[in-house]
């Protein structure tokens, strides 16, 4: 594919190893100096989500794919993580991002479980 020009090969991103593969339109983009002003995005992601990636070619702990589990990206980047209601967070996260697992990992757990009386 990239002899035919279908794709460009080289080291695009930085902390990956091996070879790298983008669509030449793609090249562009990666070029655009980063306009969000170096504000981190966050997103809350089931572990069963293909997006998943920890320990496999993104830094970090690989997460079990199971649906209780949750995983914090942080611009894409595991920083921590829900396993069996435990919050785990990651060596290399910000003050910021530990302050935002936080307040997105808050569990709301119903009242434990108590008698209901029916009426006949």
């Amino acid at each position: 594919m990239e002899d035919r020009g279908e794709v460009r090969g080289g080291r695009f991103a930085d902390g990956f190893s091996g070879e790298q593969f983008a669509l030449p339109e793609a090249l562009g983009l990666m070029r655009q100096p980063d306009n969000t002003g170096n504000k981190p995005t966050f997103i809350l992601i089931s572990a069963c989500d293909p997006l998943n990636l920890g320990g496999l070619i993104t830094p970090g702990p690989k997460t079990p794919s199971l649906s209780s589990n949750r995983i914090l990206l942080e611009n894409g980047l595991p920083v921590a993580r829900m396993i069996a209601e435990e919050l785990q967070k990651f060596e290399r996260i910000s003050t910021r991002a530990s302050r935002e697992a936080s307040r997105r990992f808050q569990m709301v757990r119903p009242w434990p479980h108590s008698s209901v009386m029916r009426r006949n």
